[in-house]
């Protein structure tokens, strides 16, 4: 029988060697994925997308190659690759390969014109008008809101709208007192001292709403007449008869008309609130005023502005350490991967939420219901509740909803 050499057996016959099939005799595959027979051995080769590596196939990492448009990311799979947009529209890639949000108000690729404000948000933006004014859409200017058409008008006498608010005006003769809505003025009256008709000095002129004035007629006393008798006609509202004299009435000392503090005036009187209240139409009572909605209170970052009775303060609303800050106030998000967006995946919103608690609510009485929504006003399915309790000492109990 012949001797052969590695790679090489007896023939049949016996006279002779022929070469063995490692890749078909062998019980296992000798290579990880294709074999090859060569004459006296054999030589393994990897599939499409591998690469040798000794005698082991190695995923190629197509990526590397930068084989996708530069508008795309690239997605490494085992043997291949993957091209997708890199993030949701309103987000960039960051440095890290995750995606964060554009703040199109910061970098002018908003859309809101004219007088409109932009307002950022994740993933996008809004366009809000000034207070007065009232939206069209986005990159239409804002209409003026015309409040002299109100009902009822806001003015006593007469309403002249201008840009964005209005203003009161009040006929020949009277001045628009303290409320910025009333009219009133002064005229001379007569009345008799020691026998003789004299004049008296400026007294207050009412204005009723059609803005004509209403003017007291005193009677014309003869002159050897008693001074004390009273006049025929009544004083007007504000004023007693005093030796046929219209004296001022002091309302502030009689009845208590205001809410809060009271100051006389000739013929009337003013109410007045504290600070960080406004006083109502009525002219009596007094609202508090929430400077945060209103003036556009603007507290430091990671913080959130919370109105309270009389003022306002300013509570620190923190993100987490894998949270960035997003476009409004109390509002975090976590950015999604590439991967996550690539997938329809969105941003992981957490959201402070502040609401003033009053004290002596009684068990089991309900007093708000939670609800959750994204920037864009979208109702979030999958939320989850955290109360945190404020002590009365810094403003009052709290709600923060993560």
């Amino acid at each position: 029988m012949a001797r052969c050499g590695p790679g090489f057996k007896p023939s049949l016959s016996g006279t002779g060697c022929e070469d063995v099939d490692e890749c078909k005799e062998s019980a296992v595959s000798p290579c990880q994925h294709q074999c090859l027979n060569t004459l006296g051995s054999y030589r393994c080769a990897c599939h499409t997308g591998y690469q040798m590596s000794g005698h082991r196939c190695l995923d190629i990492n197509e990526c590397m190659r930068n084989v996708c448009p530069a508008n795309q990311q690239c997605r490494n799979t085992e043997g291949g690759y993957q091209c997708f947009d890199s993030c949701p529209a309103g987000m960039t890639t960051t440095e890290e390969g995750s995606c964060t949000d554009i703040d199109e108000c910061q970098d002018g690729s908003h859309m809101c014109r004219y007088s409109q404000i932009c307002q950022n948000t994740v993933g996008g933006y809004g366009c809000v008008c000034p207070r007065g004014y009232s939206s069209q859409g986005v990159g239409r200017p804002c209409l003026d809101i015309d409040e002299c058409l109100q009902n009822p008008s806001p003015c006593a006498h007469q309403c002249r709208n201008v840009p964005g608010s209005f203003r009161c005006l009040c006929p020949p003769g009277t001045v628009l007192l303290g409320d910025g809505r009333s009219c009133a003025g002064l005229e001379r009256g007569h009345t008799l001292r020691n026998g003789t008709r004299v004049r008296v000095p400026l007294r207050p002129q009412l204005v009723s709403t059609l803005g004509r004035p209403y003017l007291p007629r005193l009677a014309q006393v003869p002159e050897r007449q008693h001074s004390s008798r009273s006049p025929r006609h009544g004083c007007p509202a504000g004023y007693t008869s005093e030796d046929g004299t219209c004296v001022d009435i002091d309302e502030c000392a009689q009845r208590k008309p205001c809410q809060h503090e009271c100051r006389n005036t000739v013929g009337s009187y003013r109410c007045q609130c504290p600070p960080g209240y406004q006083l109502m139409p009525n002219g009596r009572t007094c609202k508090d005023i929430d400077e945060c909605a209103v003036q556009g209170v603007q507290c430091g970052l990671n913080q959130m502005c919370f109105n309270t009775r009389g003022g306002y303060q300013c509570l620190d609303t923190p993100c987490p350490a894998s949270y960035h800050r997003g476009g409004t106030p109390g509002t975090c998000y976590r950015p999604c991967s590439r991967l996550d967006c690539a997938a329809g995946g969105s941003p992981l919103l957490l959201q402070y939420k502040l609401l003033t608690l009053p004290l002596g609510i009684p068990s089991s009485h309900s007093v708000v219901r939670l609800s959750a929504f994204s920037e864009s006003g979208t109702l979030q399915e999958r939320t989850s509740f955290r109360l945190l309790e404020q002590s009365a000492e810094d403003g009052g109990p709290a709600l923060r909803r993560p």
